[in-house]
């Protein structure tokens, strides 16, 4: 890692982290009427440790029901130029995460992860299934003068 990354990278944070470790915050006052299920995008289980931090955030959103997610650790079949170069596995991951977000019911799939919205929002929207996709973020500035979906 050559010096100038060195001394970035202890001031980068993911989303959740920096809310939740850096500024102690868990409520940002949101108000999302909606039950939800969460994906967590594999870099952030298996590369950042985010654990808990984007539920711990969803569970004070008022209004939101969450959902827990059956399979929850199990990869969207993204994973950069993965869905690319074996395309057919990362159709059949992509099945799987999609039946288990239908299992649970929620009008909303959040992540952290844009690709991984991308790929499980896409398929939700192909099937035609009514569940929508936002980024953790999209619902966090949810307030109730604002329009929740």
């Amino acid at each position: 890692m050559n010096d100038s990354v060195e001394k970035l990278v202890p001031r980068v944070f993911e989303f959740s982290e920096l809310l939740v470790d850096k500024l102690g915050v868990t409520d940002v006052g949101a108000f999302f009427p909606h039950t939800v299920t969460l994906h967590p995008a594999c870099h952030s289980l298996r590369s950042l440790h985010v654990g808990d931090k984007p539920a711990r955030l969803l569970r004070s959103v008022r209004g939101l029901d969450l959902i827990d997610l059956p399979e929850a650790e199990e990869c969207c079949g993204f994973g950069g130029t993965f869905a690319v170069k074996n395309s057919e596995v990362s159709a059949a991951m992509l099945s799987d995460k999609v039946r288990c977000v239908l299992d649970t019911g929620a009008e909303v799939c959040t992540a952290l992860d844009n690709s991984c919205l991308m790929h499980i929002g896409g398929a939700l929207s192909r099937q035609r299934t009514g569940v929508k996709r936002l980024h953790l973020a999209e619902i966090l500035a949810s307030t109730e003068e604002g329009k929740a979906l």
